[in-house]
């Protein structure tokens, strides 16, 4: 017997939805990269054969995604679009405790398995120390913390760790959400642990991170 077919007429995509298809082809086709400029709206309202107010919204569509960057009075650039990207970060929206510790979780587990694949690439204690050697911490956990992940994230070979990480890392922070947490570890254990490469402590530790929680504050 034959599958049932879709003949439903399919609804063509609207008009800025397709201004961003033209604008990221027209990108591509220029062999734009990161920091080029592109046309002004007014030319690639001429040049795509659309409306400026069309042009617009699709630059603004792009810019929300991290295709552009305008910038004030110097016109707009092809920027390097993250491979993750937060909705409420988009619209700059707030979020109720119980998504915050989602993210919280995603976070602690993105800076576990950084300092894991950090200590498989094998390197001495001598070379752990060398590489970190330039990091100025300041005693405050959630300064030092985040500093540290970031800083051996970009030794690693595969970049979007380090994007998810910091996609996580900067909703926590900019909802507060790390003041409202209360640790009795000091930062400098867990970077004594990584140097020793002491993994068995390291998963100890990042245990502890993982059970804070704003309702229950205390280890």
């Amino acid at each position: 017997m034959k599958k049932d077919r879709n003949y439903k007429v399919q609804q063509p995509p609207k008009m800025y939805q397709q201004v961003i298809t033209q604008l990221v082809e027209y990108i591509e086709y220029e062999q734009l990269t990161e920091g080029s400029k592109i046309p002004t709206e007014r030319n690639l309202s001429e040049l795509l054969g659309v409306s400026r107010s069309s042009i617009r919204e699709g630059i603004r569509s792009l810019e929300l995604l991290g295709y552009l960057d305008s910038r004030q009075g110097e016109g707009t650039f092809v920027d390097n679009p993250p491979p993750f990207l937060i909705p409420s970060q988009l619209i700059k929206q707030q979020l109720d405790h119980t998504n915050l510790q989602n993210y919280y979780e995603v976070f602690i587990m993105c800076s576990k398995q950084i300092v894991s694949l950090s200590l498989s690439l094998g390197l001495s204690n001598k070379e752990l120390i060398e590489n970190t050697s330039n990091l100025k911490f300041t005693g405050d956990f959630w300064s030092d913390f985040p500093k540290w992940i970031e800083y051996i994230a970009t030794g690693l070979q595969n970049p979007f760790f380090l994007s998810l990480w910091l996609n996580n890392y900067n909703v926590l922070e900019e909802n507060d959400y790390f003041c409202t947490l209360n640790l009795n570890i000091q930062f400098d254990v867990f970077f004594d642990c990584y140097i020793e490469r002491n993994e068995t402590r390291l998963k100890e530790l990042f245990h502890e991170l993982s059970k804070l929680d704003k309702t229950n504050p205390q280890i």
